[in-house]
């Protein structure tokens, strides 16, 4: 699954080829990963040195952590209820 999902960021960050020259179907994919605004602000700063855009792609950015964070202690809280479930039930 992870190698799947760094190869969609590859091809539709637009970083190596523009977006419109990816195929129709894997453009949808480009705003809901990550890498696709770490290569805009990236850009931004080299290319003109806008700040105001390397920021807000930078708290897109720290959304994408937030995220990742809350969805990562979930599933660690709900596999350690499912542990401790089970270890209360094997000392009964």
């Amino acid at each position: 699954m992870a190698i799947l999902i760094l190869i969609l960021q590859l091809t539709t960050s637009a970083g190596t080829f523009p977006l419109e020259l990816i195929p129709e179907p894997l453009q949808w994919f480009n705003p809901f990963l990550p890498m696709t605004y770490s290569v805009a602000g990236f850009k931004s700063i080299i290319s003109d040195g806008n700040f105001n855009l390397m920021w807000q792609n930078a708290s897109i950015l720290t959304g994408f952590i937030l995220g990742a964070s809350v969805l990562t202690m979930i599933y660690f809280i709900l596999k350690n209820r499912k542990q401790n479930v089970f270890l209360q039930e094997e000392a009964a």
